[in-house]
Formats: C-alpha cells, sequence, structure tokens
C-alpha cells in the first residue's frame, strides 16, 4: 500500500502551504514488516519553520520523543520462518531503534511507554497479550496503553495499520 503524506506548514507571512505532498522519506523494510513513518512531533523541536523532514533519516525510534507523537502506517507482511530469523530481527534493529522495549525471550512481543491507537486499515492480524489474544480485522481500533503486546499476522495477506503513539505523562517510566 503506498501512503501519500500531505504535510501543511506556515510560510513567512503566516499564511498556510502545503510543505509536502507525496511519499514519505521515511520507509523502512524491516523484513517482517514495511513501515512508513509519515511524522514524528518533538516538543524539543519546536520550529515548523526548519527544513528538516522529521522522517528523513536512517534511524527510526519505536517510541516517540519524550512528550511528542508517532505517526507510522506499517504493513506486518504474513509470518513465516523467515520472518522470525535472528539475522532479519537484528537487521531490522539496526534501524529501527527500539531500545529496551523488546522481550528478548518472546520475539516480537514489546511494551512501550505510550498511549498507542491502532486502526487496521486492511487485512487481519491477532493482537496478543499476556493473557489472551484478540482477532482484529478491517477497521477495528485498538487503544494500547503501555501493556506487553506482539501483533502477529498469520493471515496469508499484508496487514496494513495507522498508528499513533503518544508519550503520555500517564505512562511514563
Amino acid at each position: 500500500m503506498t501512503t501519500r503524506r500531505i504535510v501543511t506548514a506556515l510560510d513567512e507571512e503566516g499564511h498556510s502551504y502545503f510543505r509536502y505532498d507525496g511519499e514519505t522519506p521515511g520507509y523502512l523494510d524491516l523484513g517482517r514488516a514495511i513501515d512508513h513513518e509519515i511524522w514524528v512531533d518533538d516538543p524539543a523541536k519546536p520550529d515548523s519553520s526548519t527544513s528538516q523532514d522529521p522522517v528523513d533519516t536512517d534511524i527510526f525510534n519505536l517510541s516517540p520523543p519524550k512528550g511528542g507523537s508517532v505517526v507510522r502506517v506499517f504493513t506486518f507482511l504474513p509470518n513465516n520462518e523467515i520472518s522470525n530469523s535472528p539475522d532479519v530481527i537484528a537487521e531490522a534493529t539496526r534501524r529501527f531503534n527500539t531500545a529496551d522495549s523488546m522481550d528478548p525471550d518472546n520475539p516480537g512481543m514489546h511494551t512501550t511507554p505510550t498511549l498507542d491507537y491502532g486502526i487496521v486499515l486492511s487485512g487481519e492480524i491477532t493482537l496478543e497479550l499476556d493473557n489472551g489474544s484478540a482477532h482484529l480485522s478491517t477497521g477495528d481500533v485498538v487503544v494500547q496503553r503501555a501493556t506487553s503486546h506482539a501483533w502477529r499476522n498469520t493471515s496469508a495477506h499484508p496487514c496494513t495499520m495507522l498508528f499513533v503513539l503518544i508519550s503520555s505523562p500517564n505512562y511514563a517510566d
């Protein structure tokens, strides 16, 4: 799925205009999933007039900056033996910084100190928790509140989700 990203801004006279319109430069093939970083809001960098696109980078962070947010479109490829390979996971984590979020004993299981909204745009996926799982399909919405979880695509087709991760003081370390 191609995601068109439209970002607005203000010019020197305070008039709104389209800053970006097209595919995001924040593309990352993780081997088991495709990540399209749409935007990173970092309160430490509030200057909207900067020419630096916050997703035009070589390293992506799973969690947003403190007090900020991240929007991404994530396509989970069908599970297969290759996607859980330690080499594939190592290469993915080279560019997708998960910090200490991942459970080393359960591939894919992770916890972030964030409030996340996940919306299934297409396909189906299983949300696994420590105690139970839920099957999700197109149109389902998850409110993920800093709990241990994993996304498992056991179908034969990709599943695309929109995620908004918010650094909330309610879930801070």
